[in-house]
């Protein structure tokens, strides 16, 4: 028997779907927060990279919140982290971080919508 080879076809050759070409849809705008003392800036949900935030929601609700503002927040997050934060604190942000980007109270992130 004969082993096939699976066909390459180059990169440049006419594809399906483009999605270099992909745009968002909404302003992906920063959300911006006052917290002690300090101004943090969280960049919008839409654009985060999803394996990130789907590493994160792999522990569960308060895991995935807390991978979300990681992910917001790059480089601010270590000193944001030092921080203390209390749970009703942190579900406010989330309710309000979600309105800014658009998305309904338990909508997913990922629905698309």
């Amino acid at each position: 028997m004969t082993a096939r080879t699976a066909k390459t076809t180059p990169d440049d050759q006419p594809f399906d779907f483009n999605l270099d070409t992909v745009e968002s849809e909404v302003a992906l705008d920063p959300f911006r927060v006052h917290f002690q003392g300090r101004r943090w800036e969280f960049a919008h949900i839409e654009g985060l990279d999803i394996w990130d935030l789907v590493e994160a929601a792999e522990g569960g609700q308060l895991k995935a919140m807390i991978g979300v503002f990681q992910n917001s927040l790059g480089d601010q997050w270590p000193e944001f982290r030092k921080l203390s934060f209390p749970q009703y604190k942190m579900k406010a942000l989330f309710t309000a971080y979600r309105k800014h980007c658009g998305l309904e109270p338990g909508e997913s992130e990922a629905s698309g919508s």
